[in-house]
């Protein structure tokens, strides 16, 4: 069980992974075959009234058909009988398929039914969000790139706060402590006595929340040597009892505010070694700059890679994180309207995501054919620009998160009960 924070950012890296696994977009859309031999028998060979099962299933979910109905015919209506002469199991898969050679793909997964369907127009959201860029969980080409951007999230208010655990607990030394049975006897009790979701407050300063059977998540330590030392102790005592014990090490606001790039570049510096990263400048090149760098040259790309680095693509499925979205309760995802406004946009949008992320595509995967020399060339050819002529803005960038909600109707579950009424 997650809370919404802890859903919006698996999505979000969900999400990132999706951006950085290329352009795949017409091998998950396409249909199933359009027949296979042994159906086509059984259909030759089907007679007689229809099945009992599918016509009580048909009236138990009247209102489901009757709104797929409803979608075929403001979306696709010369195609209804097409559609609805497919199998059941098939309709979905067609309406995706031909609504995306007209419209914009649709990302469906294989489980997605009629009232999936219905129920939210699927979406591909794709930004940068803030735990992404802090998380650093991308592709080495990925990770490249970002070093050469600003900080994108300048005067952001998340900046200011503690993560949960804002410290790498793994890292800190405890001397020579070694689990007691007494030890190890008690936080088994103290598991074994909490409900799924139950919560321990340690006196000290952090949280222990059971989240499976055997399965603990730390969080909300304060940054003392106590907590430190009492969290260290905690995973050695878990790990010896057979407790899995789960935490996501952070940072601190001062390190948040003071350096928002130092792991960035640590991480560069990692890949590429020391003397190429310490080339990279501690702010990075503006989007701006980039783009008049790099636009039409055989580094085409690193601009628009900025461009969405900074959600300045000016497309919503870009722009957007699950950050920037509305959930409501009880979906694990953000629920859009079929609306024609909605379809409008992302279909007008979608010849230029294409292009963008095509463009993405080429340069992260030229940098990951060769990562050192290949980054330190494109390093060396920015140095070489006349950057003289090319300023940075004048205004610095700050980061406003109502800039960035996203531009689609999403249903509002108190305005449909109201009509209801």
């Amino acid at each position: 069980m997650w809370d919404l924070q802890e859903i919006i950012r698996q999505n979000n890296e969900a999400a990132l992974n999706y951006m950085m696994s290329g352009q795949q977009v017409n091998t998950a859309q396409a249909p199933l075959p359009e027949n296979w031999a042994l159906t086509v028998l059984a259909k030759e060979l089907r007679v007689g009234p229809p099945v009992l099962s599918e016509l009580a299933e048909a009236f138990a979910d009247l209102d489901t058909i009757k709104e797929f109905l409803r979608l075929i015919r403001t979306f696709l209506p010369e195609h209804e009988k097409d559609i609805l002469g497919e199998d059941r199991s098939r309709r979905v898969y067609r309406f995706a398929f031909l609504f995306g050679q007209r419209y914009f793909p649709l990302p469906l997964n294989t489980d997605c039914g009629v009232g999936d369907l219905i129920g939210s127009m699927p979406v591909a959201i794709m930004g940068m969000s803030y735990s992404a860029y802090h998380d650093l969980g991308m592709r080495i080409g990925y990770l490249l790139l970002l070093s050469l951007v600003p900080y994108p999230y300048e005067g952001d208010d998340r900046d200011e706060e503690d993560d949960s655990v804002p410290f790498n607990p793994a890292s800190w030394p405890v001397g020579k402590y070694k689990p007691s049975a007494s030890d190890i006897q008690w936080l088994t009790d103290l598991v074994n006595s909490l409900a799924i979701d139950g919560e321990w407050c340690a006196p000290m300063g952090f949280s222990m929340k059971k989240i499976a059977d055997n399965t603990i998540r730390l969080s909300n330590a304060e940054d003392t040597d106590v907590v430190k030392d009492t969290i260290k102790r905690t995973l050695l005592v878990a790990k010896r009892a057979g407790i899995e014990a789960e935490f996501r090490p952070g940072r601190t606001a001062d390190e948040k505010t003071s350096g928002a790039r130092v792991p960035l570049l640590d991480a560069v510096q990692g890949i590429v070694g020391e003397d190429i990263a310490l080339r990279i400048p501690g702010g990075g090149w503006a989007p701006e700059q980039l783009h008049k760098i790099t636009d039409g040259t055989k580094y085409d790309g690193v601009g628009a890679f900025a461009d969405w680095t900074f959600s300045k693509t000016g497309c919503t499925q870009l722009d957007s994180s699950y950050d920037d979205c509305e959930f409501q309760e009880g979906w694990g995802e953000p629920t859009f309207s079929w609306s024609e406004c909605n379809v409008k946009i992302l279909t007008e949008q979608w010849p230029k995501v294409a292009e963008i992320r095509s463009k993405i595509d080429d340069i992260v995967d030229w940098i990951e054919k060769d990562p050192i020399p290949n980054f330190n060339e494109l390093l060396t050819f920015i140095e070489g620009a006349h950057l003289e002529k090319i300023t940075a803005p004048k205004e610095k960038h700050f980061y406003d998160p109502t800039e960035h909600w996203i531009g689609l109707e999403q249903p509002n579950p108190e305005e449909d009960e109201q009509d209801d009424d």
